[in-house]
């Protein structure tokens, strides 16, 4: 049963929300109810649809592939009142320290000071956006092209990497070198405002260690490797951009990344493995 629950993004997802509602309501109460009561029976109910449409022999996959997607950002939302239950303050001066250990200098204040080009900035800048498209554009491409058991295996990979960052989030909450200021030297251009204005509006603090861009980038551009050569290629240097765009743009420490690349990586493997799993019809 549980196994058949993991092979459907959907499972995947309803487990998430089932094991988050108590964090949910703990953080709702700490926070205040009032401040987002509706939250927790439509989460409540998402997660209890979401187990039931998965434990159906046979779910319409075009359904599956889209509630999945659409669940990424609306789950994300919620983590704000999610990380309000356990989380005890901000643990950007412990990652500080991991960024130093591991780098032995500041990239996401000094890589920009180095390296003040416009040139370079606006172009690491419009990789970096990529993440969104990048999200949809894999799945969405194999369901045209009628090949359902790839697309819903490229969501599960998806799926799988962000609810494991939105479970770190949850409980490790990061803000990121962001909310300290920009990084010195950064140049201004349409590319940089742009994508401060879709951050500052659409990003939630707390959830930038590990890097769910990272993550979810690295585990579409392996799963598209397989499935899909030619995207896959393009997705491989989009995450490479997204990585390092995001560091020199003072987005996200360069440890973020690296941990974020890791939990794509077992993302798409696990993805596969329940992929070769269904298509054995073990």
């Amino acid at each position: 049963m549980l196994r058949s629950l993991v092979r459907n993004p959907i499972g995947v997802l309803g487990l998430y929300l089932a094991v988050t509602f108590p964090l949910l309501l703990g953080g709702l109460l700490s926070g205040g109810a009032s401040s987002g009561w509706f939250v927790a029976p439509v989460h409540l109910a998402v997660a209890g649809g979401g187990l039931w449409w998965a434990s159906r022999r046979d779910p319409d996959q075009r359904l599956t592939v889209v509630l999945a997607l659409l669940a990424i950002p609306i789950a994300y939302s919620e983590l704000p009142w999610l990380n309000q239950a356990l989380a005890e303050g901000y643990r950007d001066p412990l990652v500080q320290t991991w960024e130093l250990a591991l780098t032995g200098f500041d990239p996401s204040r000094e890589l920009a000071a180095r390296f003040p080009w416009l040139w370079l900035s606006e172009p690491l800048h419009l990789t970096y956006l990529s993440f969104y498209p990048a999200i949809y554009v894999p799945p969405i491409v194999l369901a045209l092209r009628g090949r359902m058991p790839e697309a819903t295996t490229t969501v599960l990979g998806a799926l799988i990497a962000a609810v494991a960052c939105y479970l770190v989030f949850a409980v490790f909450p990061v803000q990121g070198p962001r909310y300290f200021g920009p990084p010195e030297g950064v140049p201004d251009g349409p590319m940089r405002r742009l994508t401060l204005l879709i951050l500052e509006s659409g990003s939630s603090r707390g959830a930038a260690f590990p890097s769910s861009h990272m993550a979810l980038m690295t585990a579409q551009a392996l799963l598209a490797l397989r499935f899909q050569t030619k995207l896959g290629i393009l997705l491989t240097l989009c995450t490479l951009g997204v990585g390092l765009g995001a560091v020199y743009g003072g987005f996200h420490y360069a440890v973020d990344m690296a941990v974020g690349a890791l939990v794509g990586l077992l993302a798409a493997r696990v993805a596969l493995r329940l992929h070769a799993g269904r298509s054995h019809g073990t």
